[in-house]
């Protein structure tokens, strides 16, 4: 009987150490690098819309296979880029908007629709959170100024442009897991303070 105890003990072990080799239960290739990262925000049915100004977190998380299986890896790095010609989830079902754009009337030029990377001044739109570079804060420009490069006016000629935002533009939020490159965005509509639920 005591032979028959035993060896159920070390079994037992044997099956708890070839669990605890990492990874999830999931994870049937016994790899720890995410091949996904999945982008959720703190509001109403996961809906991403700010105002100008405002500040909407946003949060990631790695994953791994088919039943998005969590991989513990926490190091990201975040961008933001004013996009056109996009589409985001205005309802809770998942219906579909078109997005605006943000026009930009230089002096004496044509206007034109800007798309721009928002990770730099004049824009510098992200906030990482210290203690978990899985959250941050998406906080858009309360007034979108005109690019300096195209701001520089001709000698001789007044202010260098004008930048008109047609609501909701919208912005595309990345963050890309530093362990293993996976990349995860998610489409954030900035809505007009006269109708933010537009």
């Amino acid at each position: 009987m005591r032979r028959i105890v035993r060896s159920i003990a070390v079994l037992g072990a044997l099956a708890l150490s070839a669990c605890s080799g990492g990874g999830s239960v999931l994870n049937f290739d016994n790899s720890s690098k995410a091949d996904r990262v999945i982008l959720t925000v703190q509001a109403p049915s996961n809906i991403a819309r700010v105002l100008p100004g405002g500040a909407l977190p946003i949060s990631a998380v790695s994953v791994r296979g088919s039943q998005n299986g969590f991989v513990n890896s926490n190091r990201y790095k975040w961008s933001a880029a004013l996009t056109d010609g996009l589409t985001y989830p205005a309802f809770e079902l998942g219906q579909q908007k078109p997005c605006g754009f943000v026009l930009v009337t230089p002096t004496g030029g044509t206007a034109f629709h800007l798309v721009t990377d928002l990770n730099f001044p004049p824009y510098s739109t992200i906030a990482i959170d210290p203690t978990n570079e899985a959250n941050i804060l998406f906080i858009p420009p309360p007034i979108f100024p005109v690019p300096a490069t195209i701001a520089a006016p001709p000698a001789g000629t007044g202010p260098g442009g004008v930048a008109t935002p047609s609501y909701p533009y919208c912005v595309t939020v990345s963050a890309t897991n530093l362990d293993s490159g996976a990349v995860g965005s998610i489409t954030v509509a900035v809505v007009n303070p006269a109708s933010p639920t537009q």
